[in-house]
């Protein structure tokens, strides 16, 4: 679709009524071409070239032949489709690196932290194999992903299908984003995943299985507009399960569905830091998913197994316009136990473990120059109710898992997190974040600081 709208555009281009003779306008689309990676420096050359001498053809041409711009556009249209057809298979390659510094204080006898880490370090491939499929492949380096068995740092390996992307949308198969989220999770506004996304099905939001994506808040697994010029998005999958170990070890599988709304028919970005100035737009939706469980750590205590018949429910909202952003977030996670008792987080046999959470955030950017160099604010607040093994220790810095680290974890209280970014270009930003922990389940409250430098490439 993005190769059939290039082609449009620089047919449009070449009309006598939008042309000038420096040919500025057709040569801003080919160098943004050439930066979506779709052409290499060698076509936009050759397409010039080509360019030009059909031009001068023709200029030699009879009077009743130059009267019709035909023969040049032909030529320039013939040119670009055979350069984009060279470019396939479209492969870009991209990363993303996250130093860090995480300050904690010494309080109430435990140790405190005092710490370089790598929170992230992940290279990956992304582009089309052919006009109609889509690939990803993103790998992390910086640490083991919890719950990838035998594949612990193989992020997102996925193949999608854009067949269909006009009518029922995009299908994708392989690990991906499950459809808790009904988004994307944000960048950058805090160092770590928000907690109404830890209690999302899947492991770090991952999950393998099959879906069906229309409208873009599948990104990056569907660029697919949604419908009603945008407005409405859904999305349906089928994945593996159980749920937290994404290794299907009951053969069950788990089920997703999840909705979107775009009034304004324009989608927010998922970069809560607008440095760029954009016009008013806002996104509302819910997902649900549901599966069984017999082999989870919220069971295994269990003298052969407990089954849990498990329930997600979320829901989000966020507002942009021109350099602020707001977004809000709930999520809850209910697991029944059937035919015997489930353990909770305080170790007590129980039928029933519950666990919700809610996230609210404001920030504020500002461009100091064209360059896209700037600073930000943003405010956060997060409360969390937790009981399922699986999802302890919320809060925590992501330093260790040291006695004393786990022992600040907790899973009942709220933290207020302020943070201030400098942005020194698009690719390269310093992100430093306050944080003030404030558990109710009896453990002790503390501050932390933690500075990250974020570099994408």
């Amino acid at each position: 679709m993005l190769k059939k709208l290039s082609i449009a555009s620089l047919v449009l281009i070449s009309l006598p009524s939008l042309a000038d003779p420096s040919h500025a306008y057709a040569n801003a689309v080919l160098e943004a071409l050439q930066k979506k990676g779709l052409l290499s420096q060698l076509d936009v050359t050759n397409i010039k070239l080509q360019a030009t001498q059909a031009e001068l053809q023709a200029a030699k041409s009879t009077p009743a032949e130059k009267s019709s711009p035909k023969p040049a556009i032909n030529q320039l249209l013939s040119a670009t489709k055979k350069s984009v057809s060279k470019a396939n298979p479209n492969i870009q390659f991209w990363g993303q690196l996250q130093p860090r510094y995480t300050f904690v204080p010494s309080k109430d006898g435990l140790q405190g932290t005092n710490s370089f880490t790598l929170r992230r370090a992940r290279i990956g491939f992304k582009g089309f194999a052919s006009d109609n499929v889509a690939f990803r492949l993103q790998y992390d380096a910086a640490s083991e992903v919890p719950g990838l068995s035998n594949a612990q740092k193989l992020l997102d390996a996925w193949v999608s299908f854009k067949h269909f992307d006009d009518s029922i949308g995009s299908v994708t198969v392989g690990q991906q984003f499950g459809l808790g989220y009904t988004r994307r999770p944000h960048k950058t506004a805090s160092v770590e995943r928000k907690f109404t996304e830890i209690l999302s099905p899947g492991a770090i939001g991952r999950m393998r299985g099959l879906t069906v994506r229309k409208g873009n808040m599948g990104l990056p697994e569907t660029n697919s507009k949604g419908y009603f010029g945008n407005r409405l998005h859904y999305a349906l999958g089928v994945y593996n399960g159980p749920d937290l170990s994404l290794n299907n070890d009951n053969n069950d599988l788990l089920f997703s569905a999840a909705i979107s709304l775009r009034p304004t028919g324009v989608s927010p970005s998922d970069d809560e830091y607008q440095f760029k100035d954009r016009p008013l737009a806002y996104s509302i939706g819910a997902a649900y998913s549901t599966s069984l469980d017999s082999a989870s750590l919220d069971t295994k205590f269990q003298p052969n197994g407990v089954e849990l018949d498990n329930e997600w429910f979320s829901a989000h909202a966020d507002i942009q316009a021109h350099h602020w952003w707001l977004w809000a977030s709930w999520a809850q996670f209910e697991s029944d136990a059937k035919s015997g008792l489930a353990v909770n987080t305080q170790g007590d046999n129980t039928s029933t473990l519950s666990s919700d959470a809610f996230t609210l955030g404001l920030s504020r950017a500002y461009l100091l120059s064209s360059d896209d160099m700037g600073w930000a604010w943003a405010l956060q607040y997060q409360h969390v109710n937790n009981e399922h093994p699986s999802r302890t220790a919320f809060f925590r810095p992501l330093t260790g898992k040291s006695v004393d680290e786990l022992t600040r974890g907790m899973n009942q209280g709220s933290v207020y997190q302020a943070m201030f970014t400098w942005q020194f270009d698009e690719n390269l930003r310093l992100i430093n974040e306050l944080s003030y922990y404030d558990p109710t389940d009896g453990k002790i409250s503390y501050p932390s600081f933690i500075s990250q430098l974020q570099l994408t490439f």
